[in-house]
């Protein structure tokens, strides 16, 4: 599972939740002094998202397998998201709770008891001083319409110096109650999620210098002990590496260092002067070993996730010094249980000295 959209779905659905008592705190509003419509980017981004997340929902319940617990943190991730930017442009004005400010992007809204004063600075526009985080005064502008002036201006005088539960007792008991509730789902779905994200979590185990090394060595050893002359066919040379790499390594092997175009079964001609690096021919270093594996190994049953062995390693040349190397080799078990190469990138730029 992905720890970085847990995480962030986590800060979002605080996020999202502190939206909505805001908006159910908020009430109806007495006067609206500018009217945002609903995002239509944000809808549809909204749309995708729902439709995406149920698209991969159907197809996995289809196949019989268990959806990744990434795509589902995803999905949620950008819908809550989503709704907390639609939820965040609400039109501007005052509310039952307390007053809208912002401009045409945002909506900023400022509880009655937050306001410490406010001035007309012009015709249609008035400056909140409202507090802040930490008690200091932060300033907010409200645009009305010049017709709305004294209504705003007596619904100002009215609520401004009245106490919470005076002033939105109902609105505030019905948004915290809401927000428990949708609190206490939230949290039984995150719970969830981690139980489906169980059998796809991996955990690394480091391996030491002297282990990786001794399975590099079991790996190349072939190809250090390899002798052309024995190689009349394509079956020889799968033979020589078959033990110590998987089928498609031996292939991307085969590519690298036979002239394909040039041989034909029982006459294999080998590429001149091609030199691949292992720790047999060039000084190398281990950068960094370690095996990924299922964290919890019941739950991986119902997925059968293979522990993988990366090796990264790098080097230069003993002929040139200022020709560097940088392989990072990746391992898989046999039904022996021992590990083999599987793959190896850095293997395909290598040219001939």
């Amino acid at each position: 599972m992905s720890k970085f959209y847990f995480i962030l779905s986590i800060i979002m659905s605080c996020a999202l939740l502190y939206s909505l008592y805001e908006r159910i705190y908020a009430g109806e509003f007495i006067i609206e002094t500018k009217h945002k419509g609903i995002s239509k980017f944000y809808t549809g981004l909204l749309i995708f998202w729902i439709f995406t997340l149920g698209g991969f929902s159907i197809l996995d319940y289809k196949s019989g397998e268990s959806m990744n617990s990434s795509q589902i943190l995803q999905g949620v991730f950008w819908i809550q998201l989503c709704l907390e930017h639609i939820l965040s442009k609400r039109s501007l004005g005052i509310t039952e709770g307390g007053v809208y400010s912002g401009d045409s992007n945002y909506s900023r809204f400022t509880k009655w008891t937050r306001i410490k004063s406010y001035t007309w600075i012009s015709e249609n526009k008035i400056q909140l001083k409202t507090w802040g985080r930490m008690d200091k005064i932060a300033i907010k502008e409200l645009e009305v319409d010049e017709k709305q002036r004294e209504e705003v201006d007596k619904l100002l005088n009215e609520f401004m110096n009245k106490k919470d539960s005076e002033i939105n007792k109902k609105g505030a008991f019905k948004a915290i109650a809401y927000i428990i509730l949708i609190g206490v789902v939230m949290s039984i779905g995150y719970v969830n999620l981690i139980k489906i994200g169980k059998p796809y979590m991996v955990k690394e185990i480091k391996l030491s210098e002297d282990e990786a090394v001794a399975i590099l060595k079991k790996t190349w050893k072939p190809l250090e002990d390899f002798n052309k002359e024995d190689i009349k066919s394509r079956e020889d040379f799968n033979k020589v590496f078959e033990e110590t790499m998987s089928k498609s390594m031996i292939d991307d092997l085969y590519e690298i260092l036979v002239d394909t175009k040039e041989s034909k079964d029982g006459d294999i001609k080998f590429k001149e002067k091609v030199r691949i690096p292992t720790i047999y021919n060039t000084k190398m270093s281990i950068e960094k070993a370690y095996i990924k594996g299922p964290k919890y190994k019941e739950e991986n049953k119902r997925v059968n996730i293979a522990e993988e062995l990366t090796i990264e390693e790098s080097g230069s040349s003993e002929e040139d010094k200022s020709r560097g190397y940088f392989i990072r080799s990746f391992f898989i078990k046999n039904d022996n249980g021992e590990w083999i190469l599987n793959n190896a990138t850095g293997l395909e730029n290598i040219q001939s000295p």
